[in-house]
């Protein structure tokens, strides 16, 4: 039997009914932003249909999210931050091996 699990299932069209979504492949790539007023150093996903960097910010949202946030803005890092792309001037990518990998 399987445990309920909100991110893995979903009501199907009948109530009650429960079907299994499949998540996205995604990677992990560590980048780090710099904004109108602060730095930001953290880990964006991209999905499968998203090769690069470029891919994510060139995308219809207004927000980029990253994970494991550092900045000096902060006393500790942050789980999750979203950054409007509108304030963003640059963004480097840390690893670049990693958002190469297939």
């Amino acid at each position: 039997m399987m445990s309920y699990n909100p991110a893995r299932v979903a009501a199907g069209p009948e109530e009650g009914e429960m079907k299994e979504i499949k998540k996205a492949p995604y990677r992990k790539v560590r980048a780090w932003i710099k904004t109108l007023s602060s730095t930001y150093t953290g880990t964006i996903f991209l999905s499968k249909d998203q090769t690069r960097i470029s891919d994510v910010m060139n995308d219809e949202r207004q927000f980029i999210s990253l994970i494991d946030v550092e900045s000096k803005d902060f006393a500790s890092p942050k789980a999750y931050l979203a950054i409007n792309k509108d304030l963003i001037e640059l963004v480097e990518i840390l690893e670049p091996e990693m958002e190469k990998e297939p």
